[in-house]
C-alpha cells in the first residue's frame, strides 16, 4: 500500500513537471521578445544620434525630413506672391477738389481699369524675376538632393516647374496657383503629414 502510494505520488509530480514544461514552453517566445527589447531600444538609440550627428554637426548633408521641409518652404514663398498678386485692388487716390476734377478723375480711372484687366492676372519683371529665382531654388534642391525623390516626382516635378515659370507657355497668375495646388495635391512630400519634423514657419 505504501509503496502504491508512493507510485502515485511520483506521477503526480511527473504530471506538475510536464506542465510546467509546457507552460514554459508556451511563454519561451515574449520571454525572447522581452529579452530583445532593450537591444532594439539601444540599437534605434544609437542610430538616432549618429543620423543627428552626420546631418547637424558634420553638416554633411541634408536629412530626408529638412529636404521636403526646404522645398515646401520655397513653395509657400511661390503661392504667397502669387495670391499677392492675384489681381489686387486698384490703388485710390486722394480725391480732388471741385466736381468738374472728380468726374474727370473718373473717367480716367474706368479707362485705366479697361486696360488694366489685361495685364492684372500676370506677374510684373519684377514679380517674373522673384518667381524665376524661386523656381530656381526648387530645381537645385531636385538636383542637389535628388536621391530624396523617385525618379517619376523628379520627372513630373521638373514638368511642373516648367509650367510655373512659364516655359510652356504663358501663364497667368490664376494658372498658377492651379499648378501650385496640383503640386501641393498629387505629391507627398509637399503634406506636412510625410515629414517627421514639425512644419514650423518662421516670422
Amino acid at each position: 500500500l505504501f509503496a502504491i502510494d508512493e507510485l502515485m505520488g511520483s506521477k503526480e509530480m511527473m504530471n506538475a513537471l510536464f506542465a510546467m514544461d509546457e507552460l514554459m514552453g508556451s511563454n519561451e517566445i515574449n520571454i525572447k521578445l522581452a529579452a530583445m527589447t532593450p537591444a532594439f531600444l539601444l540599437a534605434w538609440s544609437v542610430r538616432y544620434v549618429i543620423r543627428k550627428l552626420y546631418y547637424a554637426v558634420l553638416k554633411l548633408g541634408k536629412s530626408t525630413e529638412e529636404t521636403y521641409s526646404s522645398f515646401r518652404h520655397i513653395i509657400l514663398d511661390i503661392e504667397r506672391l502669387l495670391v499677392m498678386r492675384d489681381n489686387p485692388p486698384l490703388t485710390i487716390p486722394p480725391l480732388p477738389t471741385g466736381i468738374n476734377n472728380h468726374m474727370r478723375l473718373d473717367s480716367e480711372n474706368r479707362s485705366s481699369t479697361q486696360g488694366e484687366r489685361f495685364t492684372e492676372n500676370v506677374l510684373s519683371s519684377d514679380d517674373l524675376g522673384m518667381l524665376m529665382l524661386l523656381v530656381h531654388e526648387c530645381r537645385v534642391i531636385l538636383w542637389q538632393d535628388k536621391r530624396r525623390f523617385t525618379r517619376s516626382e523628379l520627372r513630373n516635378v521638373s514638368e511642373d516647374l516648367a509650367e510655373l515659370a512659364g516655359e510652356r507657355g504663358a501663364v497667368c497668375i490664376r494658372q498658377q496657383l492651379r499648378i501650385i495646388a496640383r503640386m501641393c495635391r498629387t505629391y507627398s512630400f509637399l503634406k506636412v503629414i510625410s515629414s517627421g519634423i514639425p512644419f514650423s514657419v518662421d516670422a
